[in-house]
């Protein structure tokens, strides 16, 4: 059963856990519905839910939840009917003066599949922007897919809105990252972002999976664990990259289903800029005991040595 923190219904379905819930202060619960919504819906009524998606984020406030319901599936195709904005202006986005915001996507079956069939995607004409922008602090985003669309932006942003104002502390549970543009403009863009958590995620055939930013501020503490990147080799730049220095990262039981990335110029597993700090462990990899280590750059990161050799993985 699906609970929703208003603590009044329940449906069948994937639980979405409890990730958004903040207690009993009074905070609203969305309901988005692409397919069955209108536009002229707030989505604060499951019965009378949203339309789109970016008309309920220009209305949250801090420690609001909002719960997207899948896309009817089109059975012609083998991918699922993405959610995109209505306007090709900015995709959608978490201003920084509404801290706290849940989106949290509503499928059914294991959160991961979950996942795979509420997908956003950017517009089309929409190139300087991710498909979701981040720049508040204590976000908490799950059960979601991200492809980019039009972006050359990356996927999605969890990053500072100025020098002053930082989004730390985010988590990222059970989502999908499918075809990240580049190295840098990546699945997922954590950029001066401190404690983002990302947990249990899949990189799908992106030519960067995760890049982290120093910009403003060197990042500190970013966990990514439990995480699959997948693809072809032909296809991969580097699944986790930094653009610098990167304080007590860790990086623990992720799966990279390939061998040795080769679609770009890096062509590496992981790949840390400058000295970093942090562990890489227990993890499994598709190249040989030989190559492994020249394959990663961890400038200060210690390997825990931890690392399960699978030879037979995606080409």
């Amino acid at each position: 059963m699906t609970t929703f923190p208003d603590m009044v219904r329940q449906f069948g379905g994937v639980p979405v856990g409890v990730g958004g819930y903040a207690g009993f202060w009074g905070n609203k619960v969305y309901f988005v519905d692409y397919d069955n919504g209108t536009a002229t819906a707030d989505g604060t009524n499951i019965k009378h839910p949203a339309k789109y998606l970016e008309t309920v984020l220009s209305n949250v406030s801090e420690w609001d939840t909002v719960y997207i319901r899948p896309r009817d599936p089109d059975t012609t195709g083998g991918d699922p009917q993405a959610i995109t904005p209505a306007s090709n202006a900015y995709n959608f986005y978490i201003p920084y003066t509404v801290h706290g915001v849940s989106l949290i996507g509503t499928g059914v079956g294991i959160p991961g599949v979950s996942a795979y069939q509420t997908r956003l995607q950017g517009h089309a004409s929409t190139t300087s922007y991710p498909t979701l922008d981040v720049r508040s602090p204590f976000c908490n985003i799950e059960n979601l897919g991200f492809r980019r669309g039009g972006s050359t932006a990356g996927n999605v942003w969890v990053k500072t809105d100025a020098s002053t104002r930082y989004s730390f502390a985010s988590t990222f549970s059970n989502c999908h990252f499918r075809l990240g543009y580049s190295s840098s403009a990546a699945g997922l863009v954590i950029d001066s972002a401190w404690y983002t958590k990302v947990h249990n995620c899949t990189f799908s055939s992106c030519k960067g999976g995760i890049y982290i930013g120093a910009g403003p501020s060197v990042p500190v503490e970013i966990v990514i664990a439990g995480c699959d990147f997948i693809g072809l080799t032909s296809e991969i730049d580097t699944d986790i990259a930094s653009s610098g220095a990167v304080t007590r990262i860790l990086i623990k039981d992720c799966y990279f289903n390939h061998a040795i990335p080769a679609g770009g110029s890096t062509n590496k597993y992981i790949a840390f800029g400058d000295t970093s700090t942090g562990l890489v462990a227990n993890c499994y990899t598709g190249a040989t005991a030989g190559t492994l280590a020249t394959n990663m750059t961890l400038n200060g990161v210690k390997n825990a040595g931890i690392w399960n050799i699978h030879t037979t993985v995606m080409a």
